[in-house]
């Protein structure tokens, strides 16, 4: 009689558990907020949600413990009984249709149809089981780590983080050829992902392109040169682009050339903010919201001034190049030659062109943009007319000074694909094509240009 009333316990709990786990897996937060707000319970959706994957744990575990110490019940109850093989057959297979109805399908199913309104009723039962099982998930933390680091991977957090970050992926692509999700939102969800584990260096304006103001210039000077730049702030630098005094914001400036014309830049600009350029992009858009900031200035690992980066330039980076009064056409950042012919300004970032031209440019820590590239291949400062062969493109030097690479021209064995050319590739264009013919690296071939 004992082993029966013990089986029974045991798979008793072990239904009770698998539809407690399986409503932790399948339960909708948003369904959930309105159950427990319909029952004026919203504290249970916190302590649900601050609580879900300890609880899928445990219950997991006791499901487990409990469903093996049915099963043993249950076979020292039929040995005992001393069955024939027949019956001894039948019953397991009997005992095994139930566990699959009993323990995999109604759970599954219940969990489909009522999960929310399963776990806020049975949440507080649920939420006992959280400190019971606290040795066993230590032990099981334990191991886990420990097989982590035999396979060389010392951080199973970070496992789950990609693994989500690939889910994630994953349904927005299947979204995108259901039909379900616009192109469009699907290349912001990338960004935004991304968006996380970039630098701040991957949208800086560099230090070379900054247009600043020097700290001698009068308020009627600086005036001019705001309003030939088009832009609302501005640093104001000393004796070096690395001595940035401050920042200039036209509404100050405005209102003391009224006001006290006679007062010196270094009187009016603004305490400027540093960031460190490793910095990520999403850390500093928390910063600069908290701080209420629209500019940072960004410093490389000597302190030295290594760009700057506004707010535009982060959201930018979110839904694609926002383009006001001030900027000027910029469709020169790619001519298209012919099918086969590319120009293009080398300081367009590699992912771009990765991205929209379905290439498979090297993206590195060492440099962002195609010149950046051209120069961690040849290894120096190229001339006009160098060229260099990377896969089935032929990459030539067309502009360029005695210090940086101006621009290049890309021919291809293979057409290369059309893209929106009102869009500026270099700023995050929204627009992509794909291309049927992916171009595939072959070894690195310099050639020099021919003697006049």
């Amino acid at each position: 009689m004992i082993p029966i009333i013990l089986s029974s316990l045991g798979f008793g709990m072990s239904l009770f558990l698998a539809l407690s786990a399986y409503s932790l897996r399948n339960f909708f937060r948003a369904q959930l907020a309105i159950v427990c707000r319909k029952r004026s319970n919203e504290e249970r959706f916190g302590e649900i949600l601050r609580d879900d994957e300890s609880a899928l744990e445990s219950c997991e575990m006791l499901g487990h413990l409990a469903f093996a110490g049915g099963l043993v019940s249950f076979m020292f109850w039929q040995l005992s009984s001393s069955p024939s093989p027949y019956q001894l057959t039948s019953n397991l297979l009997l005992l095994a249709l139930g566990i699959w109805l009993l323990l995999f399908v109604f759970p599954w199913g219940v969990s489909h149809v009522a999960s929310e309104l399963f776990l806020f009723y049975f949440w507080p039962v649920i939420r006992l089981l959280i400190p019971l099982t606290t040795p066993l998930r230590f032990v099981a933390g334990g191991i886990d780590t420990m097989v982590h680091r035999i396979a060389g991977r010392t951080d199973p957090e970070q496992d789950d983080i990609d693994t989500l970050a690939d889910e994630i992926q994953s349904v927005v692509d299947e979204g995108e050829r259901e039909g379900l999700l616009e192109s469009r939102a699907g290349k912001m969800i990338y960004r935004l992902m991304e968006f996380q584990q970039e630098d701040v260096r991957a949208i800086m304006t560099p230090r070379t392109e900054i247009i600043s103001i020097d700290v001698e210039a009068t308020l009627e000077e600086a005036r001019t040169e705001l309003l030939e730049a088009g832009h609302s702030r501005i640093p104001v630098i000393g004796e070096t682009p690395d001595d940035v005094i401050g920042i200039l914001y036209a509404r100050d400036l405005l209102e003391h050339i009224v006001q006290t014309p006679h007062k010196s830049l270094s009187d009016i600009v603004r305490e400027p903010f540093y960031v460190p350029e490793t910095t990520t992009i999403e850390n500093l858009l928390e910063t600069m919201k908290r701080e209420r900031l629209h500019l940072a200035i960004i410093l490389d690992e000597y302190g030295g001034v290594a760009g700057l980066v506004t707010l535009e330039d982060i959201l930018e980076e979110i839904v694609g190049d926002i383009a006001d009064e001030f900027d000027e056409e910029e469709n020169d950042q790619v001519l298209r030659i012919d099918d086969y012919t590319l120009s293009i300004d080398a300081r367009i970032h590699l992912d771009e062109m990765n991205d929209h031209y379905d290439v498979d440019f090297p993206e590195d820590d060492d440099f962002d943009t195609m010149g950046g590239f051209v120069f961690s291949e040849l290894g120096r400062i190229p001339r006009i007319g160098e060229s260099f062969h990377w896969g089935s493109i032929l990459i030539t030097v067309t502009e360029a000074t005695s210090r940086q690479v101006l621009r290049l021209e890309l021919k291809s064995d293979v057409v290369w694909p059309h893209t929106n050319s009102s869009q500026r590739l270099a700023t995050s264009s929204a627009s992509s094509t794909d291309n049927s013919q992916r171009l595939v690296p072959r070894e690195t071939e310099s050639t020099p240009p021919e003697s006049p």
